[in-house]
């Protein structure tokens, strides 16, 4: 028998009857661990740079809306920062369309023009997808009250130390990304410009890291739903085990869609900077490998550690959907799997959950245009290698009709 895929919604969900373990019960002010609490610190350092404009309705409340008074100051601090970014757009324009510039500075000058491009696109990504944000706050708020009503104890996902530590290193590694990349590979720039590159490098490694801190809190949410799920065999021989197999099953279907919910929130932020790593990635590999040719290890050495870091960008966006899907998906599948139950109504809620769990997807996706998984790095690459071949063909073509190379093969001879 075929069994069509389906999506379960909030209807589905609400039809099953909620289970309450009586012997240890949490009210919501003792709702301890709250996903937008436990992610403060990076919340508040990405608001510094104009950056969700959101807030709750109350201070107790789970629903967010837009800030005016932060809105209005991410209009105020984009339109000042365009300042610097239309001068420095213009500037890497006007050096692209100069006949003088020569085919490996033209890259160069490619990759400069592409770190300015992020300044312009992803505010106003956050002004356009806040409600969104808003909404999938809101979605953990309630998970984590299910989950409280479900096993009788408060969800922690033990993000605050790790938030912090990212509202750290991440300006850190932004700054020493752009000093990095100025110094080994001698470029001339100003104070102001290597200012401006450090704040558009934060701001990018500031959602390279948010990123993972979400994708954390869906694989500690699914660990501690396991080992609640999983902790006791025993228990799915009993008949009234049967309630409990279906809360569990509601509860995770609320993780599935949060998973789900995970590519869609901020899909346009994150499908920008796709584009961006894959870009600067190709061109700063051939900057790196032409320079080997022409004997310059530093400007090689420069480049090179930019592309581990371009490279690393990507690997973790992908990487870390990939697991959280994973543990959510065929990894809790085989798990479920294992369970038997000589119980009829035990085994028909075991066979019900498995069917859910098959007509679900997990898979984190952008926006429905590309899902975020190993294979995504595998397409990655190959396309990467394949732009990188064409640009390295261009740069042998032009060395073999310059003078230089003319002159030199002539008196070999």
């Amino acid at each position: 028998q075929i069994t069509k895929w389906q999506q379960f919604g909030d209807n589905f969900i609400s039809r099953d009857v909620m289970y309450k373990n009586d012997s240890k019960t949490y009210p919501d002010s003792e709702l301890v661990a709250e996903f937008y609490d436990e992610l403060k610190p990076m919340i508040y350092l990405m608001k510094s740079f104009g950056l969700f404009p959101l807030q709750r309705e109350k201070s107790d409340d789970s629903n967010f809306k837009r800030c005016k008074i932060t809105l209005l100051y991410s209009i105020l601090f984009y339109m000042g920062m365009n300042v610097f970014a239309s001068y420095e757009l213009w500037k890497k324009i006007k050096s692209m369309g100069s006949v003088d510039t020569q085919f490996d500075e033209l890259m160069f000058t490619v990759v400069r023009f592409m770190y300015v491009l992020p300044h312009f696109y992803m505010i106003p990504c956050h002004w356009i997808e806040v409600t969104k944000v808003g909404r999938y706050f809101t979605c953990w708020y309630e998970f984590q009250e299910h989950f409280q009503t479900v096993t009788g104890k408060p969800l922690y996902l033990g993000l605050r130390k790790r938030a912090v530590l990212s509202a750290l290193i991440s300006p850190v590694i932004g700054v020493m990304y752009v000093l990095s990349e100025t110094f080994l590979v001698k470029s001339s720039q100003f104070d102001w410009e290597m200012c401006f590159y450090m704040y558009v490098m934060t701001m990018i490694m500031l959602h390279v890291t948010w990123w993972w801190l979400v994708c954390s809190a869906l694989r500690g949410a699914i660990s501690t739903y396991k080992l609640d799920f999983f902790k006791d065999q025993s228990m799915f021989e009993y008949e009234s085990s049967a309630i409990k197999v279906a809360q569990y099953r509601t509860l995770w279907m609320r993780i599935s869609r949060l998973s789900r919910d995970t590519g869609m929130f901020m899909c346009y932020s994150y499908g920008h900077l796709s584009v961006l790593a894959f870009t600067v990635t190709t061109l700063q590999l051939y900057g790196s490998l032409s320079n080997i040719h022409d004997g310059e290890y530093l400007k090689h050495t420069g480049l090179a550690v930019c592309v581990i870091l371009s490279a690393a960008m990507i690997y973790i966006t992908a990487n870390c959907a990939h697991h959280a899907t994973e543990e959510i998906g065929p990894e809790f599948n085989e798990n479920l799997s294992c369970i038997c139950s000589s119980k009829k109504e035990v085994r028909r809620e075991l066979k019900m959950f498995t069917q859910v769990l098959t007509t679900n997807s997990c898979v984190i996706n952008l926006g429905g245009y590309v899902a975020l998984n190993r294979g995504f790095l595998l397409n990655f690459v190959s396309t990467m290698v394949t732009y990188l071949i064409v640009l390295l063909q261009f740069r042998l073509g032009i060395l073999s009709l310059s003078p230089v190379s003319n002159s030199t093969t002539s008196s070999r001879y």
